[in-house]
C-alpha cells in the first residue's frame, strides 16, 4: 500500500512539474511550482535537520578490503555534520544480502532503510516490493551529474529503483607482462581465449603439477559465479531471458549452439586451464589468486584491480584489460549502489538520499573508488587519473561500445540459480554436459512458466 501511495505522490509531483516552463509562467503555475519545491525542502529538512532519524544499512562494501573502511568513514563524517541522523552500517556480503532481504519481505519492519543492490538483482527486489521509487527524491541537478546511461540503468519502468555509486561492467583483466613474454595477442573469440589460457597454464617448478593457470574462473555456485557464466553466454549471442510480445522466452535449449557454448565453459575445467577445486573458487579466492600471480586472466569487474594492487603493488604497470571475447555485448553497465526501502518513512527516505548524495560528492580524493578499483558513477569521477591507464582500457572500451540493458526479469535470481546448478553439476562430475543441459532446460522452462 505504501508503495502505491508513494507512486501516486510522485505522479502528482511530476504532473505539476509538467505545467511549468522556463518563462512566461502564470501566477497559478508559479505558485504550484513554489509549493512543490517547498514540500520537497520540508521533507529534506525533516530528515536531515529535524527529528532523530535512524538509517540502517545492509552494506556489501563494508566487509570488503581495502575499501570497506571508507564506508564507515563516510558515515561518521556525515553524522558529524548531521547530529540528528544515526547511521548503522551492517556489513553483509553481497551474496547474503539478497537472501536476507528475500526472507524479510514477509516482515517489512525488519527491512533495513538502505541496502546494497546491483543491476542483476534489483528486478527481484523490486518484484518483492522492497525498493522505493526514488525518482522524485533525487534532485534533477544531481541526476545530471551521473555518467551517460547510469540513471537509465537504475530504472525499472518509470521507477528509479536504486541510487548509483559505481559501474562495474565486466571485462578481462590480464597479465600484460606474461602476454608479451608468450607472444600472445588479445583474444577476440572464446576459442582464441581458450588457446591463450592453455599457453599461460604452466608447471613453473617442474614438479609435475600445474601451479599457474591461464583463466581465473569463478566456479562457485553463487551469484558471483552465476553472473559471470550468464555474461559469458550473452557474449556468445545466447539470450538467457528476454521479453517478446509480453512473454518471457529464452535461448537456453538443447540445440547445438547452446550445447557448444555450455560445453566450452565446463571443458575449461576438464582441460586444466582453470585452478583446481574450481567449485570452491569464489570471487574473493579468485581475486587473491590473480593478485598472487597464480592466474593470468580474470573475467571480472574493475574492483578486482583494487584488490590486486592492494595485495601486490608490484603488479602496477604489468596489468591490462580487454573487452570480453565474442561478437555480442556480454555485460550490463553493471551499475551498483543502494536501494531505499519502500517501507521507510518520508523522513528516512529524505535522510537516505541526502546521505547517498553526500557519499558520491563529498570526497574529492575519491578514496573509496580508488582503493576499490571501481569506476565512479559520476561523469566527473570517470575523469579520474587512476582509471586512465591500460588496466582500465577494456572496461572503458566496453562502456564506449555499449553494454546490455539492465535485466528486468523478476525471476533473474532463479534463472541464475538454475545456471549455477548446471555448471556445478558438471564440475563435480555428477553429470555430463548433455545431462546438465537437459536438466537446465527443464528448470528454465518451469521458471518462465511461473512468470508468463
Amino acid at each position: 500500500m505504501k508503495k502505491r501511495v508513494l507512486a501516486l505522490f510522485f505522479s502528482a509531483v511530476m504532473a505539476m512539474s509538467l505545467v511549468t516552463g522556463c518563462s512566461g509562467k502564470s501566477q497559478n503555475e508559479t505558485m504550484a511550482a513554489k509549493e512543490t519545491e517547498q514540500a520537497q525542502t520540508n521533507a529534506a529538512e525533516k530528515g536531515t535537520k529535524g527529528e532523530t532519524v535512524l538509517l540502517t544499512i545492509f552494506d556489501g562494501y563494508a566487509g570488503e578490503d581495502p575499501h570497506g573502511k571508507f564506508i564507515y568513514q563516510y558515515a561518521d563524517e556525515y553524522m558529524a555534520l548531521h547530529p540528528n541522523v544515526i547511521i548503522d552500517v551492517q556489513a553483509v556480503s553481497t551474496n547474503d544480502i539478497y537472501t536476507k532481504l528475500s526472507a524479510m519481505a514477509a516482515t517489512p519492519k525488519d527491512v533495513p532503510t538502505i541496502f546494497f543492490t546491483s543491476a542483476d538483482a534489483v528486478a527481484t527486489l523490486h518484484d518483492l516490493g522492497l525498493t522505493a521509487d526514488i525518482s522524485g527524491l533525487v534532485p534533477e541537478d544531481l541526476k545530471a551529474k551521473f555518467a551517460n546511461g547510469v540513471v537509465d540503468s537504475c530504472m525499472l519502468g518509470d521507477e528509479m529503483s536504486y541510487f548509483p555509486v559505481a559501474v562495474q561492467p565486466l571485462a578481462v583483466i590480464y597479465r600484460a607482462d606474461r602476454f608479451k613474454e608468450a607472444g600472445l595477442e588479445i583474444p577476440k573469440t572464446w576459442e582464441e581465449f581458450t588457446a591463450a589460457a592453455k599457453a599461460l597454464t604452466k608447471d613453473t617448478n617442474n614438479d609435475g603439477q600445474m601451479d599457474e593457470w591461464g583463466f581465473d574462473m569463478v566456479g562457485s555456485n553463487n551469484s558471483s559465479g552465476q553472473s559471470r557464466f550468464m555474461a559469458y553466454l550473452w557474449s556468445n549471442g545466447i539470450e538467457c531471458v528476454k521479453e517478446e510480445k509480453g512473454k518471457w522466452i529464452t535461448d537456453i535449449t538443447e540445440d547445438q549452439k547452446f550445447m557448444d557454448a555450455f560445453s566450452r565453459w565446463t571443458n575449461m575445467n576438464a582441460e586444466g586451464i582453470v585452478p583446481t577445486g574450481i567449485t570452491e573458487v569464489d570471487y574473493p579466492t579468485a581475486a587473491n589468486y590473480f593478485a598472487m600471480g597464480y592466474t593470468s586472466m580474470f573475467l571480472t569487474g574493475p574492483n578486482a584491480l583494487g584488490v590486486a594492487y592492494a595485495n601486490n603493488p608490484d603488479l602496477k604497470g604489468n596489468l591490462g584489460s580487454f573487452k570480453m571475447p565474442g561478437d555480442y555485448p556480454g555485460t550490463m553497465l553493471g551499475t551498483e549502489g543502494y536501494s531505499v526501502s519502500a517501507y521507510a518513512t518520508d523522513a528516512e527516505k529524505a535522510a537516505a538520499i541526502d546521505y547517498l548524495k553526500f557519499f558520491v560528492e563529498h570526497d574529492k580524493d575519491m578514496q573509496f573508488w580508488q582503493s576499490s578499483g571501481k569506476i565512479p558513477a559520476t561523469a566527473e569521477g570517470q575523469k579520474a587519473d587512476y582509471i586512465s591507464g591500460e588496466d582500465y582500457a577494456g572496461f572503458l572500451q566496453q562502456i564506449a561500445d555499449g553494454c546490455r540493458p539492465t535485466v528486468k526479469f523478476a525471476g533473474v535470481s532463479g534463472l541464475k540459480s538454475a545456471l549455477g546448478n548446471a555448471y556445478a553439476s558438471v564440475f563435480s562430475n555428477e553429470k555430463k554436459n548433455e545431462e546438465a543441459v537437459k536438466t537446465l532446460v527443464s528448470d528454465v522452462d518451469e521458471l518462465l512458466g511461473d512468470y508468463n
